[in-house]
């Protein structure tokens, strides 16, 4: 009876079919007992040859609900689904934003807008201003959200 062993070799073109014609020689010259080789060729896939794919920069998350922290310690808690640096930057510049009134009124405080907290990431609008609403609900931020309507009412 002969006992028949499974071996996995790399696929790496004509030198795999090379080694496993020396493996086979080899065994057939040392072997003590009578067994049979069985070569599978496995092939690598060429995406886990690159298996830590680039972290995307959080200035380009979209879909996201965020947070902003002043150096007074105040708070902004809102939500885009656009990125996250285009909103960052209306927030600095434009007057009807929480954000903008806060720093005009107080100049020496200042907001890490490189740098804003991701709380979460949902798509779809209302997911997003439900998530929106639970989040400022646990952070209580001090700042009043940007609009009129709660996001809790639209429903």
């Amino acid at each position: 009876m002969t006992t028949t062993i499974n071996m996995r070799l790399l696929y790496l073109g004509e030198i795999s079919y090379e080694v496993r014609r020396e493996m086979q020689r080899l065994v057939h010259r040392y072997a003590i007992m009578p067994f049979q080789f069985r070569f599978l060729h496995k092939s690598n896939k060429l995406k886990k040859s690159f298996t830590y794919k680039d972290k995307q920069n959080h200035l380009r998350r979209s879909s996201i609900v965020y947070k902003l922290t002043c150096t007074c310690v105040s708070n902004y808690v809102g939500q885009t689904r656009r990125n996250l640096a285009t909103r960052t930057n209306e927030h600095k510049f434009d007057q009807l934003s929480e954000v903008c009134k806060h720093l005009l009124t107080n100049p020496t405080h200042r907001y890490n807008f490189k740098q804003p907290e991701i709380l979460g990431i949902t798509v779809g609008q209302k997911k997003r201003h439900l998530l929106e609403s639970l989040l400022i609900q646990e952070h209580q931020p001090d700042l009043k959200v940007d609009g009129i309507i709660h996001p809790l009412t639209a429903f």
